[in-house]
């Protein structure tokens, strides 16, 4: 019972002797740079279904134009 409170005693003291409770609060707690990051990837996935929309487009911009070129060159222009 003495060793039990001795040892709890030793480990309050070390723990705030090097501060493990801020340390332990910075690792398990969200912190400034989990919020950036959080956030960052927010952004990415956005930025993501952008450029897929925006690659779409332009694929059936693509089909298009080659449908006019067909289109084009069957149709003959007299000369003059």
């Amino acid at each position: 019972m003495i060793q039990k409170m001795l040892l709890n005693a030793a480990i309050n003291a070390l723990s705030k002797n090097f501060k493990l409770g801020k340390v332990l609060k910075y690792v398990e707690e969200p912190n400034e740079l989990d919020r950036k990051v959080k956030k960052l990837e927010k952004n990415k996935v956005a930025l993501e279904q952008k450029v897929e929309k925006i690659l779409n487009e332009l694929d059936a911009i693509k089909a298009h134009l080659k449908k006019l070129d067909k289109v084009k060159y069957k149709l003959k222009v007299p000369k003059k």
